[in-house]
């Protein structure tokens, strides 16, 4: 049983015997906020020992069990005041045997909080927006160039200004009329930009780094836009082309290999077989005959030539790609060549993009995993710096950051803790952060910073910390902002250890606890009785030869000794047997139900027929035979055995005024 089956929302999966039944954990995609009634409309419903359950939990959790939403009856509120009392009662003896203080359940309910937690600590406007973007721009696929300086992030002013100016004279000269791919292949510190002139084809949305695509989806076709920056350095881009997405193609594919600079012997071979595979279509053979027959595709000609779905900004060759979106429905290309050989391809089909609630799930989750996420971050800093009286110590930092040397950009800086005053960097709520809190935290998580300027590079690490931080403090202080998450922080905590208590009490004990299953069994043997059994023995033979000889035997008066061992003489194994009691359920025992004696059902290729003994009355199962009901009935006893025990270890007190009030 998986312990996830049991948590958010487990109470609208109590059995009447107090049994959870399995159900998947709930998806926390929206934060609500439930205002809870003053005291004087919440009074106490039950008690138990020194806890206390009130009207507004106990109507909670009842109404996520009701489809009917009108006042519940009296009988309604009972049976599930019963059901609930035994749930609290489990609980506080969990808690009383101290199993919340185990560190793995504390580990795991920590883990369940983290993922409640994420929708609390993103801007769902933020959010939805940036999907929304990322949908739109996906509709269209840009081709542009670019040229780069390179330029450290946190590099000193000198160096930014230098970076800054160099670009933007590159961008003066390419304004013009200097060519700029002839510009690209001169001054780009793109690695790329040497062979390819700059030119990066085509990409549509989180193909490329934030900032750059941003640039790209801006700049009119045929531009060269102003210098922007990236982690990378300053660019400058001119977008050559755009295009509607051609969304993805399915085809089937022939290929002769020649490998790129093949000789020219092996280039005139390739295009023989690849001019004889075609004048073989033309003819009218079979494409998938074709294939086998020429095709060097090792990827697809397996799979009758079919290739898997294509993106239009799949990594194939674009002169690929371009012939096979320029295909009609069912129309074969001729054959055409790239640096990997010689191809025919035939269209089989097409799937546009989609509507956005077809793409909602991917891009969502695209968009978390990219640095387009940070928007939506950003936004839930400043509104959490806001609400809880974010406050910097500037001076204090400045203070602190220019005592940084080499050391710090080479990565390998000592803290000396002693050498820090303590001072204040940031405060937020409570809690206030100290030059030895980020010494600290730099010491462990220093890295080189080649290039950069040691003040610029700290303040960038300060800033990212302090957000962290900020974080931090916000989900730590959700089940006080939020009512409705610390309910359900509750019911993990509530479900995580009533699952493991249950386990240990019911669950696994009736597994393990042989003699107790036993124990229960004998008196109750009567509750698992067989229904009147048919007797007979499968007879199963080698041969259609074996199976008549034996037949002719039993029908001539012949023992079951006797045939098999006459049988099994000649040739050991020839004939074997299997005896069955069945009830009428069973399929063949249906078959079998009113017949007597040999019977031979025509069953072809199965060389065996059947020796109806007779019928059995109806009679106990042994307990392997019923141990799977024995064992649900006996979790089932252990239950109220123990709901009984906690019923009389601890005092249930309930409120019968207030309970009468919720039906009237």
């Amino acid at each position: 049983m998986k312990k996830t089956a049991v948590l958010l929302g487990f109470l609208s999966c109590i059995s009447t015997t107090g049994v959870l039944a399995q159900k998947p954990v709930k998806k926390i995609t929206e934060k609500t906020t439930v205002v809870a009634e003053p005291v004087k409309n919440n009074p106490y419903i039950f008690s138990i020992a020194t806890d206390t359950v009130y009207k507004e939990e106990f109507m909670r959790q009842l109404n996520k069990n009701r489809k009917d939403k009108n006042t519940p009856t009296e009988t309604e509120l009972r049976e599930y005041l019963d059901l609930y009392i035994n749930f609290k009662l489990k609980v506080k003896e969990a808690v009383a045997m101290r199993l919340d203080t185990n560190p793995n359940f504390r580990s795991e309910l920590m883990g369940y909080r983290k993922q409640l937690a994420a929708p609390y600590l993103t801007d769902k406007k933020v959010s939805e927006t940036l999907m929304q973007e990322a949908y739109d721009r996906m509709k269209t696929e840009v081709n542009a160039s670019h040229i780069l300086i390179n330029v450290a992030p946190n590099a000193s002013p000198a160096d930014t200004l230098a970076a800054f100016n160099k670009i933007s004279d590159i961008r003066k000269r390419a304004l013009k009329g200097e060519i700029f791919d002839s510009l690209a292949t001169l001054y780009s510190e793109d690695p790329s930009a040497k062979k390819g002139f700059g030119k990066l084809g085509w990409f549509t949305a989180f193909q490329m780094v934030y900032p750059f695509e941003n640039m790209a989806y801006k700049t009119p076709k045929g531009e060269i836009s102003q210098p922007f920056r990236t982690q990378f350095g300053y660019h400058i881009m001119k977008v050559n082309d755009s295009r509607p997405s051609r969304g993805e193609i399915k085809i089937q594919h022939i290929m002769v290999r020649t490998g790129y600079g093949a000789s020219s012997e092996i280039l005139t071979a390739a295009k023989e077989k690849i001019d004889a595979a075609y004048t073989a279509l033309q003819g009218g053979e079979a494409f998938e005959s074709v294939v086998e027959k020429y095709s060097q595709d090792d990827g697809s000609k397996s799979n009758k030539g079919n290739m898997n779905w294509m993106p239009s900004l799949s990594g194939y060759p674009d002169d690929f790609k371009d012939k096979a979106f320029a295909l009609k429905k069912d129309e074969l290309s001729k054959p055409f060549s790239t640096d990997y050989g010689w191809h025919i391809i035939k269209y089989i089909d097409y799937r546009p993009l989609g509507e956005f609630k077809d793409n909602q799930d991917v891009i969502k989750n695209k968009v978390s995993r990219d640095s387009r996420a940070e928007g939506s971050k950003t936004a839930v800093i400043a509104r959490v710096k806001k609400e809880n009286n974010y406050k910097e110590y500037s001076a204090n930092l400045k203070e602190f950051t220019s005592k940084l040397d080499s050391s710090y950009l080479k990565g390998n800086w000592i803290y000396d803790s002693t050498k820090t005053s303590g001072k204040p960097l940031f405060s937020i709520g409570d809690k206030t952060y100290t030059e030895k809190d980020f010494g600290a935290y730099l010491a462990v998580n220093q890295t080189p910073h080649e290039k950069e300027n040691a003040a610029m590079a700290a303040k960038t690490q300060f800033n990212n910390w302090a957000a962290d931080k900020c974080l931090a403090y916000e989900e730590s202080i959700l089940e006080k902002k939020f009512p409705d998450f610390n309910n359900i922080m509750q019911e993990y905590h509530d479900g995580i250890l009533l699952f493991d208590l249950t386990d240990k009490k019911v669950w696994s004990k009736a597994l393990s606890d042989t003699a107790g299953l036993e124990q229960y069994y004998l008196p109750n043997n009567a509750k698992y009785m067989w229904k009147e059994r048919l007797k007979y023995d499968t007879y199963f033979c080698k041969d259609a030869k074996t199976k008549e000889l034996a037949i002719k035997m039993f029908k001539s008066g012949k023992t079951e000794d006797e045939v098999i061992k006459k049988i099994n003489k000649k040739v050991a194994g020839s004939i074997s047997v299997k005896e069955t009691k069945a009830e009428q359920s069973d399929a063949i025992a249906a078959k079998l139900w009113n017949l007597k004696g040999v019977v031979n059902i025509d069953e072809p290729d199965a060389f065996k027929f059947y020796l109806v003994n007779g019928m059995v009355s109806p009679e106990p199962k042994t307990l392997k035979e019923g141990k799977g009901l024995v064992t649900s009935d006996y979790q089932e006893y252990l239950m109220k055995e123990w709901v009984k025990e906690l019923r009389s270890k601890y005092a249930v007190n309930v409120n019968e005024q207030a309970l009468t009030d919720l039906y009237k």
